[in-house]
């Protein structure tokens, strides 16, 4: 009984670890995309760019694209994540 409940409580424990660095990972990619779209805001961007060209920096090592929008009303910076997630991040 002791072997098994040790092996339920690391296999819990893996699964803990592995959501909380996806959280940090996908937090990372919204500050960042919410950065680029503060700079956007300064220099009045008014197409579509990406955020490396904002802000003078490479994105996160897990953030495949970041573009951000500036046609329409207001801005918004589109992340695409490996895997497939996408966020849209909004001033």
């Amino acid at each position: 009984m002791r072997t098994f409940a040790l092996i339920l409580l690391l296999f819990v424990t893996g699964v803990g670890l592995m959501v909380a660095a996806l959280a940090w990972q996908g937090r990372a990619a919204r500050e960042y995309a919410a950065e680029a779209v503060r700079a956007a805001v300064r220099t009045g961007v008014t197409q579509q760019t990406p955020c490396a060209d904002l802000l003078g920096r490479q994105p996160p090592a897990t953030v495949q694209s970041c573009v951000v929008d500036g046609r329409g009303e207001e801005l918004t910076a589109t992340v695409t994540l490996e895997g497939g997630r996408v966020s849209v991040v909004r001033p």
